[in-house]
């Protein structure tokens, strides 16, 4: 065989063995999946206590099987971060990866660097690997202060050996505390006195709580200002800040706390003082609540101030407060109703009302579940949830005052003489001291129909107390009955005539 034809067929099997190696090692290479920018920068300055987003596009090979892809992140070990999708997922088509990072409030480093590696695995076994890099710079961050300076950045004006950083500092801790002493000894009693032209007494109040705290404040803030002037390093600097926030923080809560509680006895000395319905009952709840919503907000930006992370935990107080609203929503109705009732004030302790049951009753206590009312005809106590009171229509006798109007009704034979009969009743409510004859209430004397037995009249006339409605009435008919019998007007009771008609001739 020639040696032209003995190469090709060298050729052709080599190509015939090999070809379909090459071709699936091509067709891998090409096949693997890339991961781009999102045409965005990867390095960012972002302010502490801030969220910030990168993202990256994986694009896969159309017709080519899925992968598992697994994320994995080095440098962001105690950070609050999250992934979009999660940390393992099944790529079947193109995708977008997002990272959130949030900035430590109180961070320990000036700049964040993190690698992202993605891990792309058929079968168990990583096929390809990729990694790419991010760096957060941190803004807002506490600067140091120019060394050997004083307040307003002056240079240290002392002389040696009080010249340098140390004799900066003390200078600055007396400047700052002469400040505290104005504000304390001057500026606040001067305000003090504006205040005393003032119609309320909350502003003088609310100016005296705050009066020492402001004055720690600015200590605090002072001794904190002045370690600055001592070239401290990045660490130091951060952790000074990170301890002056927590006492700050502190300070806040307890004027924030001595505030509330001062506008409550504004409101409880207004509507009665301690003895009110508002100040027995309403003013010891809402001082509770008051302190416990106070300290937990107070506790949940200082976890943020030391790095803790709390979305899981106020996830979880959200789910557990559904829960309980849930389970407890008929005391919750009571409580809401019965602090709608001491609030609004329909009706206080002592008020009589008409109940839609057509009972009468004293109001003896509103509580925050249920209301104690003294049945006044029955000589009876019942207990009504507050939800029920506020839910139906109810007759307070006692407002707009205690006036009220009694309706007696009578009724006189037929064929007695109408406008007699009316004088009679007129004369009756005259002789009454109890009934009120000014003007726009003076007693009134109907006639108000032809009834089955007798004609009708009604007698409209006000009281000045509706706890004697009653008795009054009762008065009323007695001299009725007396005036008619003198008079020889006669009450019919009621009677019926029955004509028979008989077939029989008798």
């Amino acid at each position: 065989m020639p040696k032209s034809k003995k190469f090709l067929c060298f050729t052709v099997i080599t190509l015939l063995v090999l070809g379909p190696v090459v071709a699936l090692s091509l067709g891998t290479t090409e096949g693997q999946p890339v991961v781009g920018s999102y045409d965005e920068p990867y390095e960012k300055t972002v302010d502490r206590g801030e969220e910030t987003t990168f993202r990256w596009t994986i694009e896969k090979v159309p017709d080519d099987p899925d992968y598992t892809v697994s994320i994995r992140t080095e440098g962001l070990e105690g950070l609050n971060y999250q992934l979009d999708p999660e940390s393992i997922f099944i790529l079947k088509n193109d995708k977008i990866v997002t990272l959130t990072v949030e900035v430590p409030t109180f961070p320990d480093v000036e700049k964040i660097e993190a690698s992202v590696n993605f891990s792309f695995s058929r079968e168990g076994k990583i096929q390809h690997q990729a990694e790419r890099d991010i760096t957060i710079n941190i803004g807002d961050l506490p600067d140091a202060a120019e060394a050997n300076t004083i307040v307003g950045g002056y240079r240290n004006p002392l002389p040696s050996p009080l010249n340098g950083p140390i004799g900066a500092f003390m200078l600055n801790l007396l400047i700052w505390f002469v400040i505290g002493m104005t504000v304390f000894f001057i500026v606040t009693p001067f305000l003090h006195k504006l205040t005393k032209k003032t119609q309320t007494d909350l502003d003088r109040l609310m100016l005296k709580m705050i009066r020492r705290p402001l004055l720690v404040f600015i200590f605090l803030y002072g001794f904190i200002n002045s370690l600055l002037r001592l070239e401290l390093p990045f660490e130091i600097r951060a952790s000074l800040f990170q301890v002056y926030s927590l006492l700050a923080l502190g300070i806040g809560v307890y004027v924030a706390y001595q505030i509330f509680d001062g506008i409550l006895d504004e409101i409880s000395l207004r509507r009665g003082g301690e003895t009110s319905p508002f100040g027995k009952v309403l003013k010891p709840i809402f001082e509770k609540a008051g302190m416990i919503i106070i300290l937990l907000g107070g506790l949940i930006i200082g976890m943020r101030i030391l790095g803790v992370q709390i979305t899981a935990l106020l996830a979880g107080a959200g789910v557990l407060g559904l829960v309980v609203a849930f389970a407890a929503q008929d005391t919750l109705s009571n409580f809401f109703s019965g602090v709608h009732l001491l609030l609004d004030r329909p009706f206080t302790i002592g008020d009589v009302l008409e109940l839609e049951s057509g009972e009468y009753c004293r109001v003896e206590n509103v509580g925050m579940r249920s209301t104690k009312l003294y049945n006044i005809r029955d000589h009876e106590m019942i207990i009504l949830p507050n939800n029920a009171i506020a839910n139906q229509k109810i007759k307070n006798l006692a407002e707009p005052d205690k006036k009220k109007r009694v309706v007696v009704n009578v009724g006189v034979a037929y064929g007695s003489d109408i406008d007699r009969v009316k004088s009679i009743l007129y004369d009756v409510l005259k002789d009454e001291d109890s009934i009120i004859e000014e003007e726009g209430f003076e007693p009134v004397v109907r006639f108000s129909g032809f009834g089955d037995s007798s004609l009708n009249f009604n007698l409209r006339f006000w009281i000045d107390n509706y706890m004697k409605q009653w008795d009054i009435a009762s008065v009323i008919r007695n001299k009725i009955d007396q005036e008619f019998r003198e008079a020889e007007v006669t009450i019919p009771f009621p009677q019926r005539t029955v004509w028979m008609k008989s077939e029989i001739d008798l």
